[in-house]
């Protein structure tokens, strides 16, 4: 009878496990290329300038996450991207975006609507916190173009509020 109380205490406990673990598919080559091109593509027609991937990965694996009561892990992939503007040296980023979904065309969707109006303006605002950091100087014509991109998007605040920073501390 013990037996049998260990094993259902066992089984029932298995159920409960398996049903915390959410599993995405892991994406072939061929879908990872079709990720980076749209993401490209995205790039390009918000900009309207040319954008190259400096560096990809892949990573497919599960994520805990704990609590007092329970662990709970999400199996899914994450597109790393390290991305350059190829006629602004100034616009590089890191852009990681997640797989959780059953559809890569959903992360494609979430990427549009929730970080691609403000990823470049968010580089360029990275790009005076760097320089204000190193005391380094501003490269021009370079600066220009990318601030006058971000007043035609309507996403200059931060990047005014980095390069008063910037100049601010470039006068000490």
């Amino acid at each position: 009878m013990k037996k049998l109380i260990k094993f259902s205490f066992v089984i029932v406990f298995l159920v409960i496990l398996s049903s915390c673990t959410k599993l995405a598919p892991k994406r072939s080559e061929v879908e990872q290329q079709q990720v980076k091109e749209q993401v490209i593509k995205l790039l390009e027609q918000e900009y309207k300038q040319p954008f190259e991937i400096e560096s990809f990965k892949y990573e497919y694996k599960t994520n805990y996450e704990y609590s007092f009561f329970y662990v709970k892990g999400d199996t899914y992939g994450t597109f790393k991207f390290k991305i350059k503007a190829v006629d602004n040296p100034v616009i590089r980023f890191e852009l990681d975006l997640n797989d959780v979904n059953n559809s890569f065309e959903k992360v494609l969707i979430s990427f549009k609507k929730n970080r691609l109006g403000v990823i470049y303006c968010g580089a360029l605002a990275d790009y005076f916190d760097q320089k204000t950091k190193t005391r380094g100087v501003a490269e021009e014509p370079y600066v220009s173009q990318a601030e006058n991109v971000c007043t035609r998007i309507g996403d200059d605040f931060f990047v005014e509020k980095a390069k008063n920073y910037y100049l601010k501390h470039q006068q000490v």
